[in-house]
C-alpha cells in the first residue's frame, strides 16, 4: 500500500464514474463472451474492481453514496448475455434469471473447467423473449446521449480493384481445396481455408496501389490534411498496408505496441490537434491504425479523412465487426467535427471484376438491422 497509495477501496466516493465500461462487460478481444477468449488480465481486474459478478452493491469493492455512472459508446446489446451484465453492473437486476446467470459469471472466471466445455443450448424463442426484456429494461434503466446531429456533410466511397491474374489463380487454387470454383463466395463456405484466402485479398497488389493512390488524391486537393488508415492484423491486412507505405516511401506513422505507452500516446497525439509549429508539420501526415486500436481516440479536429483498407471480418459475429468499423469512423466522425467526412473503402475483386470476399464481408457489415444491433440503434 505504502508503494502503490492509499487502496481506492478504504474510502466511500459520492460517485464512481467508469469510461468505457464496456471493456469490463465483455469477455474478449473480439468482444464475444466465451472463456477461452478471455485473457486480458485488465478487463479481468476490472470486472473484478467494480463487482460485475456482485449482485449486492453494498458488497463491491468500491462504494459510491450516490452511484455508479457508465459510459459507453459501444454497449453491443444485440444479446442478453451483454445486457444482462450491463444492467447488474447499474444495480444487479436478474433479466435472464440466477441460475443462468451465475453459471456465466462462473464460466467466465476460468476458474471451472467443466463448465468452460457444457453450455446448455437455449432455444431461439428462450433467446428472442430474453433479449426484448433486456431491451426493455435498458430504455428505462440507461440515459442515452441524445446530442444534436452533425452539420457536416458524409461522403461515403467504395474503391473496386482488382486483383492480378496470378493472385486469382493462387485464390482459385486454394479454393477448390474446398471444392469451391469461383471467386464469388464466403468465409462460411470457405471452411478452414477462409484465413488464408482472405490472407490473399488482403495483400493485393492491386489494393497496395489503391491505398497510395487515394492518399494521393487526398493530398492534391488539400497537401496540409490529416489521413487515418484502418486494417486488419488477422489476415495480413495491416502488415500489408505498412509494406504498401514502405515500397512507396510514403511517410506515415502507426502505433507499435512494443513501444513505451508515452511514445504510443505521442503518436496519437500528433493527430488529435491542427499543427501549431513547425515540427508538427514537419511530422508524417498518415496515421496507420490498426482496427484493434479503433477505440478511444478523438481526432476530429484534426482529421476528416479516413480510409477502410479491408473490411473488418473476425469471425461470424457479423454485429461486433459492424460494430468495430463504426468505432473506427467515429474516431473522426464526432461532436466537434467541423469538416465535410469522407470515408473511402478499398474492395478487392476478382481479376475480371467478379464478387469476391471483400464484397460478401461489406454487404454484411454494411446490412441495416447489422448496424442498428452494432449501434444500439432499435429507436
Amino acid at each position: 500500500a505504502s508503494e502503490r497509495g492509499v487502496p481506492l477501496e478504504y474510502f466511500t466516493w459520492e460517485r464512481v464514474v467508469v469510461d468505457e465500461c464496456h471493456e469490463s462487460l465483455v469477455t474478449g478481444s473480439k468482444q464475444e463472451t466465451n472463456a477461452e477468449d478471455f485473457k486480458q488480465k485488465e478487463r479481468r481486474g476490472a470486472r473484478e474492481f467494480l463487482g460485475v459478478s456482485q449482485t449486492d452493491v453494498k458488497k463491491r469493492p468500491l462504494l459510491a453514496s450516490s452511484g455508479y455512472w457508465g459510459l459507453t459508446g459501444t454497449p453491443l446489446l444485440e444479446t442478453e448475455d451483454r445486457v444482462t451484465e450491463l444492467a447488474n453492473l447499474m444495480g444487479g437486476t436478474y433479466l435472464t434469471g440466477a441460475s443462468h446467470h451465475w453459471r456465466k459469471e462462473e464460466r467466465e472466471s476460468g476458474r471451472d473447467l467443466f463448465l468452460n466445455q457444457s453450455e446448455a443450448i437455449k432455444s431461439r424463442e428462450y433467446r428472442c423473449a430474453a433479449q426484448e426484456s433486456c431491451h426493455k429494461y435498458c430504455a428505462l434503466a440507461c440515459q442515452r446521449n441524445r446530442a444534436p446531429p452533425l452539420i457536416v456533410e458524409v461522403e461515403r466511397k467504395v474503391l473496386e480493384v482488382c486483383m492480378t491474374k496470378e493472385e486469382g489463380e493462387r485464390f482459385l487454387a486454394m479454393a477448390k481445396a474446398v471444392n469451391v470454383d469461383s471467386f464469388n463466395t464466403n468465409p462460411t463456405q470457405l471452411g478452414d481455408k477462409a484465413g488464408e484466402m482472405l490472407g490473399v485479398s488482403a495483400t493485393s497488389c492491386s489494393r497496395h496501389k489503391a491505398l497510395i493512390d487515394t492518399i494521393g488524391s487526398i493530398q492534391e486537393r488539400e497537401p496540409e490534411t490529416k489521413i487515418i488508415v484502418f486494417a486488419e492484423k488477422n489476415f495480413g491486412g495491416y502488415a500489408s498496408a505498412i509494406k504498401a507505405f514502405e515500397t512507396s516511401d510514403t511517410k506515415f506513422c502507426h502505433v507499435n505496441e512494443k513501444d513505451t505507452i508515452a511514445r504510443q500516446n505521442d503518436v496519437i497525439s500528433w493527430f488529435r490537434h491542427v499543427d501549431a509549429t513547425d515540427e508538427d508539420r514537419a511530422r508524417p501526415r498518415i496515421l496507420l491504425l490498426s482496427f484493434e486500436q479503433a477505440a478511444g481516440h478523438n481526432l476530429q479536429e484534426a482529421c476528416h479523412d479516413v480510409i477502410i483498407f479491408e473490411p473488418k471480418y473476425s469471425g461470424l459475429d457479423a454485429v461486433a465487426d459492424a460494430s468495430v468499423e463504426e468505432q473506427a469512423v467515429g474516431r473522426v466522425l464526432r461532436q466537434g467535427q467541423e469538416n465535410d467526412v469522407t470515408i473511402t473503402r478499398i474492395v478487392v475483386k476478382g481479376p475480371n471484376g467478379e464478387s469476391c470476399l471483400d464484397d460478401w464481408i461489406v454487404e454484411r457489415n454494411l446490412n441495416e438491422e447489422t448496424l442498428a444491433a452494432a449501434t444500439s440503434n432499435f429507436d
